[in-house]
């Protein structure tokens, strides 16, 4: 495939995330089109673009954003980061948009969304990717730009090329801190190991992330979180690469108890001396919108594997089945 130039993207589940992705793209100068819920596409065909909050700084940002797939135009990136529950159905509708694509990447919450995007796209058009940023929904047509850390990606399963190297320069030119990783699928699995603790407990007890990692009790439940986790992906053949995270977890998982709380606790001392402190996890805000949660794409997808690979999850099946229980309720 040929390099990547000045590039069509398109953002399939533009919500709080793919909306801060999208904004940054174009208005880096990339042609971007969201396809997006319907009020917040109409506020931002309304408003003549994107009000995007970044750094400080409000913009509004052009673009084109539509509900409906059958106006969705050709392009030459894909980025899909609609809730998981919703990516088949998301994608289903897109069929006529694949011909022309170079580039298809997921940045969702999961480890096996890359074979679902395999089976719409086409394997050879799929790379691996991960997001550290984080976006709010402030009302439709506004987003908030809250977390700023790394966009990994990578060829599937290992390795990098041309297009991995562009991308990442594509994004890194953005705003979005692009990383081009030869182990994509170790960073996509660090990620789902970090987002068992950093999801399921601001969920479970409505506290910002850095409450979270702050509070002794809470500390304690993230690192057994973290060294299931870790367990699991060690019995699946896994090699995590936390690098891009910057969440130290394999030292969490061997280190002793006591001292893990303290490696966590230091985390959350981090994000208050950077003034990340008012980080509301997604699935948190997905709760307080009275929204599905992604749990069985995070949570569900380690406790079946865990049973599958024969290793004790107590914590996580524990967190899982509340969670289960609070997404019934908004089905």
């Amino acid at each position: 495939m040929s390099e990547l130039g000045e590039e069509r993207v398109l953002v399939v589940g533009a919500g709080s995330l793919g909306s801060v992705y999208g904004g940054l793209l174009a208005r880096a100068g990339h042609d971007v089109q969201l396809f997006a819920r319907e009020p917040h596409a109409r506020a931002i065909t309304e408003n003549g673009g994107l009000r995007l909050q970044s750094k400080g700084e409000e913009t509004l940002v052009p673009l084109r954003a539509d509900w409906r797939s059958e106006r969705i135009e050709p392009a030459d990136i894909a980025i899909v980061l609609t809730k998981s529950l919703d990516t088949r159905s998301a994608l289903a509708g897109l069929d006529h948009v694949v011909p022309e694509l170079r580039v298809a990447v997921s940045l969702q919450n999961s480890v096996e969304k890359d074979e679902i995007l395999h089976a719409w796209a086409g394997r050879e058009r799929v790379v691996g990717g991960m997001s550290m940023v984080g976006g709010t929904l402030v009302e439709p047509g506004y987003v908030h730009h809250t977390f700023d850390r790394s966009t990994v990606v990578g060829e599937l399963p290992r390795g990098t090329s041309a297009r991995i190297v562009r991308l990442a320069e594509l994004l890194a030119d953005a705003g979005l801190s692009g990383v081009a990783s030869d182990n994509v699928l170790g960073v996509e699995w660090a990620k789902l190991i970090h987002a068992l603790p950093s999801m399921a407990l601001p969920a479970l007890t409505r506290k910002n992330l850095h409450e979270i990692l702050i509070d002794p009790d809470l500390a304690r439940l993230y690192v057994a979180l973290v060294r299931e986790g870790v367990a699991v992906a060690d019995a699946a053949g896994v090699e995590i690469d936390e690098g891009p995270l910057a969440f130290p977890l394999r030292q969490i998982a061997k280190s002793h108890t006591e001292e893990a709380i303290a490696l966590v606790q230091e985390q959350g001392r981090r994000f208050v001396e950077a003034g990340m402190t008012e980080v509301r996890v997604s699935m948190l805000q997905s709760i307080e919108s009275g929204r599905r949660l992604e749990v069985e794409a995070i949570h569900g997808y380690v406790v079946r594997e865990a049973a599958r690979l024969a290793v004790p999850v107590p914590t996580t099946e524990s967190c899982y089945r509340m969670l289960a229980a609070i997404d019934r309720s908004f089905a």
